[in-house]
């Protein structure tokens, strides 16, 4: 039998089998020797004050070499995951040790290597005339390095300028605040001073008024001084006993003349107030009752004067005498007399408010030989105006009446007992007053209050 046949042809298929598993080995080649860079594994020295970063793979270690290629800080443990033994020989001569120094050219660019030209505002970047194309295609806002350096220099004096003006302000408050202390330093040595010359001023007066107490001490004991103190008080309680009596005396004539036990019946009567006279343009006699005003014709001259009394309730009458109306040496006569709400008395006069007002007004222009008379209602910022025929308007020697009925709040006017009618739902409180023009330094009454 051929049996050692078989037997080489088995060895053949194994010999088949393992050149398809097994790969063939590489052979390795001679390196060229190049220059020494300072950041070859061979030749680095680590410098002591660098930090070195740390391990991008574990994060626990600091790392011991950098990979250019794979952009990796390893350390020695986790390289070999970063690096087979394949890439190992491939990446020899761009790994390096801690710490890393890379060598740039600032004048070149990164990516082409070629001179800087141009700077890019949309990336914010320097370069050159290859990368200028592409942000020419995208559509990127580019200068050139003339222009990108008169750019920087304009915003650098527009700093300098903000910070000599600001270092200017800064050494005027400080001069200010100097000045300050200096002026808090003087105040305060007055005020120590002054306190101090308090101090000695009290200490005589308690000295003072220690001897006096001494000497009432004294007094006290004698009998005799004793007998006259209590007889100046004695005296002293029967004097205001006295007083007392007479003040319960005179409230209780008050009480029945106001009663009408009394003779006397007193009457309240209307009087103009000197206070309510706006800027005392109006000038008033016989105890407040007359009123006349010697200023020039212009409207803004026109004088307002204000009742006492207060009208609430019941029905009361003001009666007025026209002394002298129209005066021929003026252009212009003007008369108003009405009433007024007495919360807004004071800036009715004071402010020329005419808010809430009820007024008759008569004017007379003596060019135009016209006379207009007319009844006005100031409410709500509304005028109301309703005229009257020309053959109304108030004269010299006519008495103008207002009566007043505050229980259903209305009044009317009359002139001469002639009924004018007047105005409805008036405030509940309110105040009788008069606006006069001038008479061109005439001192005549004009109006009096019967």
């Amino acid at each position: 039998m051929n049996k050692p046949k078989k037997s080489k042809k088995k060895q053949k298929t194994k010999s088949k089998n393992k050149d398809k598993y097994e790969k063939p080995k590489r052979r390795k080649k001679k390196k060229k020797q190049k220059n020494k860079d300072p950041n070859r594994l061979r030749d680095i020295q680590i410098p002591v004050e660098l930090q070195l970063p740390q391990c991008q793979v574990c994060e626990e270690k600091k790392a011991d070499f950098y990979c250019k290629e794979c952009k990796v800080h390893c350390c020695k443990n986790c390289e070999s995951q970063v690096h087979t033994p394949y890439l190992r020989e491939l990446h020899y001569e761009s790994t390096f040790k801690e710490p890393y120094i890379q060598e740039i050219n600032p004048n070149l660019c990164i990516k082409h290597k070629k001179e800087l030209c141009f700077y890019c505002k949309d990336e914010n970047e320097l370069i050159c005339n290859k990368c200028h194309r592409n942000c020419s295609k995208n559509k990127h806002s580019t200068l050139s390095l003339h222009d990108y350096s008169n750019e920087i220099s304009r915003k650098i004096k527009i700093m300098l300028n903000k910070i000599q003006k600001e270092e200017i302000q800064k050494n005027e408050t400080i001069k200010r605040t100097r000045v300050n202390q200096n002026k808090l330093k003087q105040e305060i040595k007055d005020l120590s001073n002054f306190i101090e010359n308090e101090s000695e001023e009290k200490k005589k007066k308690l000295n003072k008024n220690k001897n006096k107490i001494k000497k009432i001490e004294k007094l006290e004991k004698d009998e005799k001084t004793i007998k006259i103190i209590r007889k100046s008080k004695e005296i002293l309680s029967k004097e205001e006993e006295r007083k007392k009596k007479k003040k319960n005396t005179k409230k209780k004539k008050k009480l029945n003349i106001r009663r009408g036990r009394g003779k006397k019946i007193i009457k309240e009567r209307e009087e103009f107030d000197p206070k309510m006279n706006c800027e005392n343009i109006i000038k008033l006699k016989n105890e407040n009752k007359t009123a006349w005003n010697p200023s020039s014709v212009l409207y803004y001259d026109d004088g307002i004067i204000c009742g006492k009394k207060i009208y609430s309730s019941g029905k009361h009458q003001i009666k007025i005498k026209i002394d002298q109306f129209p005066n021929p040496k003026n252009k212009d006569n003007q008369i108003c007399l009405g009433v007024v709400k007495t919360e807004n008395r004071q800036n009715f006069i004071k402010k020329w408010y005419w808010e809430k007002t009820y007024f008759f007004k008569t004017w007379r222009d003596i060019q135009r030989k016209k006379n207009q008379s007319l009844k006005i209602k100031i409410e709500n910022r509304k005028i109301d105006e309703k005229n009257y025929p020309e053959n109304i308007y108030l004269k010299k020697n006519d008495i103008f009446e207002i009566s007043l009925d505050m229980d259903i709040r209305k009044f009317f006017f009359k002139i001469n007992e002639k009924n004018l009618g007047g105005w409805e739902n008036l405030p509940e409180k309110v105040n009788f007053f008069a606006s006069l023009m001038g008479q061109m330094g005439e001192e005549k009454n004009q109006i009096t209050i019967i």
